[in-house]
């Protein structure tokens, strides 16, 4: 197997950029510097190219195909190659996997006696130069100026004429000027090597993307590349016998000139084998940053310089700082309103490892923060609990199938030192970065409270229950919201009977109506009637049956809503007590006006008869004479006043000297004297 020659080897290892030789069977021949520490190669012996790069055929940047994969067989067919190369992107590939887009040029060297660049086959007597760039500060640029390149990976055009350098050649332009080629040969400094081989050369300087140099030992330039023409603005012929010192700059001015004057030729020597940054110098004057590398061609005191342009660079590190800083900032401010939280947060990965936790998270479960970090949410849960969410996560990450993803629920938690307590997790999961947030609200003080609401409510109750008087709770549009014990027994419904259905079944038909008509106007007007006050009227109860009550109405206000609170006496025993009492006071107010008053108190103690014997009283027995036929003339209301004045003074003279008095019968009047 032909291999090939040596001299390539220092033109490569002065590149900035990633270059490789390659031969024909796809084996790597040589990988630069830059090349190594990109791809992480440590070793490139036996190596496939295909190792490290996969090859795309060309196509649109904007994507509207999918990128055909090539092989290595493909890369090199001669039907893809024009003017001795080809142009082409795909993706690098490092050794711990990490991917980035590249673009590639592919130059095929013909290791004949004339060592052509040709566009033949990949047979063995070809080796390849490769040389390969990140295309990564590109696309981040593109995107944020919206642009795209309307190709990306076409077949480069056919490089321009390159200055031919032959031994013993010799020509002039038009004007009589020496070429540089002339120029070069005449101080015979360039090797018989390089000189034979001056389209390979050639071929491989202008198909670098950077800008490359060949000086002599004097920093003399002999010979440059297309992309140093278009990159500094001068021509080929203008390069040519200029120092090289005088295009780069450290920034000193002090150091620059003495660079001019060419004194800088053991510093130059210094930095073989070297990379650093420095300032180019334009055509204009105007610089621009770049990366300078210079490697010594082997057996020749000629050193090849790659100019690589960072200004890409510099603002795609420029950018990235500032996404950076913009990322923390939004970090920052994540945890802080995280922190900010009422509740414990935790976000965990795929695997449940926990990525992020916020300060209550610490407070809560007593774990600080770098405890919780990198370690399995399973720490906080009971060991009963923690293998059915092993499982859970599972059968998610397998199906797709939700169970807690989007809901919330009661689960027991564990804190650091083993207590559990009960608290609500609600889960939802960001699907462009695959975690997984949980909140987790402590529900002990709620438990409390809803234990202790809970006892109120059962003493509040029983002792409602405990009430003789019915109760009954309605809201504002008369449903019955809570009935008390007595209420199911004066009325005859249970409580389920009476919960949701309206006052009205207690009352009359008649009452019903005017309770609906007083509630509604009361709600819209605020005017009262019966708020506050008490009244009697009939209740119904589940039999039909109406009974007498007492019904008392207070107005109450509960979590924002208002309810009317009813008492309801049943009066049907008080009820008969007092038409009893009235027929009683009748009773004695009728014996009061036959009978004297300690006769009649005599009867109501011993109704048995009553028979007293006096030796010494007077008796008056007074009777109006001709009553009848006096009266027969008179109306009634006349004859009763003029009774009630006659007795009226009889009355008197009984009070006034101490008689008494019997009883009044018609128009008699009938008194004793007191016995002694």
């Amino acid at each position: 197997m032909n291999l090939p020659p040596e001299f390539i080897r220092p033109i490569l290892d002065g590149s900035a950029e990633s270059s490789f030789v390659v031969l024909g069977n796809g084996q790597i021949w040589h990988a630069n510097e830059a090349a190594r520490n990109k791809f992480e190669i440590f070793g490139f012996t036996e190596s496939d190219i295909g190792s490290y790069i996969d090859f795309f055929a060309p196509q649109s940047s904007r994507g509207e195909k999918p990128a055909l994969s090539l092989s290595w067989d493909e890369m090199t067919s001669a039907a893809t190659f024009e003017g001795g190369r080809k142009k082409t992107n795909g993706i690098g590939k490092t050794t711990n996997g990490e991917g980035f887009p590249v673009q590639t040029t592919l130059i095929k060297v013909n290791r004949g006696a004339s060592c052509e660049i040709l566009n033949g086959g990949g047979e063995d007597r070809y080796f390849f130069c490769l040389y390969v760039r990140d295309i990564t500060p590109d696309q981040l640029r593109n995107r944020q100026r919206g642009e795209f390149p309307e190709e990306t990976g076409t077949q480069a055009a056919a490089p321009q004429d390159v200055a031919h350098i032959t031994k013993g050649e010799s020509s002039r332009n038009a004007n009589g000027t020496s070429t540089s080629a002339e120029k070069l040969n005449s101080n015979n400094e360039i090797p018989d090597e390089l000189l034979g081989n001056e389209s390979i050369v050639g071929g491989i300087l202008d198909a670098s993307f950077h800008s490359l140099f060949v000086f002599n030992q004097k920093c003399i330039i002999q010979k440059v590349n297309k992309k140093s023409c278009e990159l500094f603005g001068w021509s080929n012929d203008e390069f040519m016998g200029k120092n090289f010192s005088t295009i780069v700059t450290d920034g000193n001015t002090s150091k620059n000139d003495s660079y001019i004057d060419h004194s800088t030729e053991t510093e130059i020597k210094h930095m073989i084998g070297l990379q650093r940054e420095v300032l180019a110098i334009r055509k204009d004057g105007s610089m621009f940053p770049c990366v300078l590398g210079l490697s010594q061609c082997e057996n020749s005191d000629l050193i090849c310089g790659s100019i690589r342009d960072t200004t890409i660079d510099k603002e795609y590190q420029s950018e990235l700082e500032r996404k950076r800083e913009e990322l923390e900032s939004k970090q920052l401010m994540i945890h802080s309103i995280l922190d900010a939280s009422f509740h414990a947060l935790f976000v965990i990965n795929e695997q449940c490892i926990i990525q992020m936790v916020n300060a209550k998270s610490c407070e809560v479960f007593g774990w600080t923060n770098d405890e919780f970090i990198g370690k399995n949410i399973n720490m906080i849960m009971p060991d009963d609990m923690s293998t059915h969410h092993d499982e859970y996560v599972k059968h998610y990450l397998d199906t797709g199938v939700r169970k807690m993803i989007g809901t919330q629920r009661e689960v027991t938690a564990k804190r650091k030192d083993g207590s559990t307590f009960t608290c609500r997790l609600g889960l939802s999961e960001t699907k462009e970065s695959g975690l997984i947030c949980g909140f987790i609200r402590d529900l002990t003080s709620e438990k409390a409270a809803e234990a202790a609401i809970a006892h109120e409510q059962q003493l509040l109750t029983k002792i409602l229950d405990a009430s003789f008087d019915a109760l009954l709770v309605i809201d504002e549009r008369g449903i019955i919201q809570k009935v008390n014990a007595a209420a199911t027994t004066v009325f005859g419904w249970s409580e389920a009977e009476f919960l949701g259905n309206s006052i009205n079944i207690i009352m009359s038909v008649a009452e019903g109506k005017k309770h609906d008509i007083y509630l509604q106007r009361y709600c819209r007007t605020g005017h009262k009637k019966m708020i506050g006050k008490q009244r009697e009227l009939e209740a119904r109860k589940k039999d039909g049956s109406l009974f007498p009550c007492t019904i008392g109405l207070t107005e109450v206000h509960h979590m924002g809503s208002r309810k009317f609170v009813g008492f309801i006496k049943d009066v049907t025993v008080q009820k008969s007590l007092l038409i009893a009492e009235a027929e009683r006071q009748a009773s004695d107010n009728l014996l009061h006006n036959i009978l004297p008053e300690h006769i009649a108190h005599r009867l109501k103690q011993d109704p048995s008869h009553i028979a007293d014997h006096y030796d010494n009283t007077t008796i008056l027995f007074a009777d109006i004479v001709g009553f009848t036929d006096k009266t027969s003339r008179m109306s009634p209301h006349d004859i009763v006043s003029m009774l009630n004045d006659l007795f009226s003074r009889f009355d008197y003279l009984v009070g006034r000297y101490d008689l008494n008095k019997v009883k009044t019968i018609g128009d008699c009047y009938m008194a004793t004297s007191i016995p002694s």
